[in-house]
């Protein structure tokens, strides 16, 4: 388990009462941005990293709210000085159940 600090410093300010917790919260952010998006069976190389990320994420020491609070305070550092910041979202739900594919119009 190898974890490039330098790209991580704001993971590495995740406080879970345990180094350990810190190291694997680095090296799993670090996994997931190489692989953004991906199922974590596919982000992981082999089936201890993918065994020890399911470990990690139900440990009652980790929260979301611990693992996002340092992304968080960094967003908040580097966005203080800017006169405006959007925030924008998207709301909207589409419900495909009830219609036939053909429907739906073309597809590609």
């Amino acid at each position: 388990m190898t974890v490039k600090k330098s790209e991580n410093a704001c993971w590495s300010k995740c406080n879970f009462g345990d180094k350990r917790l810190t190291q694997r919260a680095l090296y799993i952010g670090d996994c997931l941005r190489l692989k953004y998006g991906q199922a974590l069976s596919t982000v992981f190389k082999n089936a201890g990293d993918l065994k020890r990320t399911y470990e990690f994420l139900a440990n009652p020491k980790t929260s979301f709210e611990k693992v996002v609070e340092p992304s968080h305070y960094q967003t908040a550092k580097e966005t203080k000085n800017l006169p405006l910041i959007l925030s924008i979202g998207d709301t909207t739900f589409l419900d495909y159940k009830n219609g036939s594919p053909e429907s739906l119009g073309k597809t590609v």
